[in-house]
């Protein structure tokens, strides 16, 4: 009989004397929904404690990780937990970049812990995957409002404008943007067309006097 070469029967020796493993088990659908139920249950109950917890269940038995994370990031916001909602959105935004509600919970928790350098990047963030994106471009708009960058300002109220050409915030952030930044008859154009839709927006009438006066 011929002889194997020595050097290959320690390897014939592994594979014919390794044990099968079983193959893994896919976690059962109907299961994981059940503890997704839990979770929404507790949730409606204002238990978030809870909620989060039957979400850590969830992704232990097999559930959905960026699934998981998503909703713990939510729940941790709903619960007024903002740092830890921001982490968690953070990590569902790591598992899936592209997702609009990651990045948008991350602009979200920014926002309530009032954290300015967070909430540009947020929104930055957003509106790489979203150039158009409303909420993103409101908040830029409104933060650049605020640190009196009212060039800047315009741009993110305007470019909502394009899209969303009757709201009313952001005909009233462009036109204040717009006055702020010397350019009072672009203002009186934009006060102008939010009076036409709502006379009783807050400080609409006082704007359109104030660009009406400079303007002349």
């Amino acid at each position: 009989m011929r002889r194997l070469p020595v050097f290959l029967i320690p390897l014939v020796a592994l594979v014919v004397g390794a044990p099968l493993s079983a193959a893994p088990t896919a976690p059962d659908p109907v299961a994981l929904g059940k503890i997704f139920e839990t979770s929404t249950k507790a949730e409606k109950n204002k238990d978030y404690a809870a909620a989060i917890s039957s979400m850590k269940t969830y992704q232990q038995r097999g559930g959905d990780p960026f699934i998981a994370t998503l909703r713990s990031a939510w729940l941790h916001y709903q619960a007024g937990q903002y740092a830890e909602a921001a982490q968690a959105y953070h990590q569902a935004a790591n598992l899936k970049p592209s997702s609009l509600n990651a990045l948008l919970g991350s602009l979200n928790a920014a926002q309530a812990m009032l954290d300015i350098r967070n909430t540009a990047l947020a929104a930055d963030a957003v509106l790489r995957v979203d150039p158009i994106n409303y909420r993103a471009l409101m908040a830029l708009g409104g933060l650049r409002y605020a640190q009196k960058e009212y060039d800047k300002a315009a741009v993110h109220f305007s470019r909502v404008l394009v899209n969303y050409p009757d709201d009313p915030d952001a005909l009233s952030g462009a036109a204040w943007s717009a006055f702020r930044a010397g350019d009072p008859a672009t203002a009186n154009t934009r006060f102008s067309l939010l009076l036409g839709i709502n006379p009783d927006y807050p400080q609409a009438q006082e704007g359109y006097g104030l660009s009406a006066r400079s303007g002349r």
